[in-house]
């Protein structure tokens, strides 16, 4: 049961085949040749203070297709790259951010929530089910959708105290290799650093590295939704 997305052609085969999945060990370069790069320029900041490193990574997921999967990885003995496929599904929006701007998504969610009013072009993602590929909508008709069907939003947060500059790049780097189509985000990102120069093969593998190192966060912490209710 998952959506029939078409990633880019690079993250495409690392769900193809076992030998695609392994040359993910093979993309960590370019984490690395990023990571140093802004490691080294302490001083990129201006009157915005975007030298800071406050800033993080966040995913915005649903658990009607990721179902748990740091238990079930576990108790159902999942092979890596099922478990692979079904994180990259789950994963409806990425965003850069400091402090705590994802939960603006959950309050702008609920209050439509609350109202019990949500827009004709929202579709029920009970589609999913079925193997069919949704419309896209924006990311809060997607929060209120999954509340509505009585689950609660995953919110995975990574790559902590980094600076804006690397963690604007790495939501580009993301956003494209997991295909703007597939999320709900509106546009793709800004690279910053030498990914500015690197071909687009290049910056999708830095964004399934990063997406790689991720998901083995995301078994580690477990999944934690959060419904209406947390949010009072």
């Amino acid at each position: 049961m998952c959506l029939k997305r078409k990633f880019s052609m690079e993250l495409q085969r690392t769900i193809s085949s076992t030998k695609g999945f392994q040359s993910i060990q093979n993309y960590e370069k370019f984490e690395s040749l990023s990571a140093q790069y802004f490691n080294s320029r302490p001083n990129l900041s201006n009157k915005k203070k975007l030298g800071l490193k406050q800033c993080y990574l966040y995913f915005l997921m649903d658990p009607r297709i990721s179902r748990n999967l740091p238990v079930s990885a576990k108790e159902n003995s999942l092979k890596e790259l099922e478990i692979w496929q079904r994180f990259l599904n789950s994963i409806f929006y990425v965003g850069k951010a400091k402090s705590t701007r994802p939960y603006s998504h959950l309050y702008n969610a609920i209050k439509i929530y609350n109202k019990q009013e949500l827009d004709d072009k929202v579709v029920c993602l009970n589609a999913v089910v079925n193997d069919i590929q949704t419309p896209k909508f924006s990311k809060v008709d997607h929060i209120v959708d999954i509340w509505r069907n009585g689950f609660g939003v995953v919110n995975l947060h990574v790559f902590h105290n980094i600076l804006p500059y690397e963690a604007y790049t790495r939501e580009a780097a993301v956003i494209d290799a997991i295909s703007l189509p597939n999320l709900t985000n509106q546009k793709r990102g800004i690279y910053y650093g030498p990914s500015r120069k690197w071909t687009a093969k290049g910056r999708k593998r830095l964004g399934i590295a990063l997406l790689y190192r991720a998901m083995k966060i995301f078994l580690s912490e477990g999944e934690i939704q959060l419904y209406p209710f947390d949010l009072a």
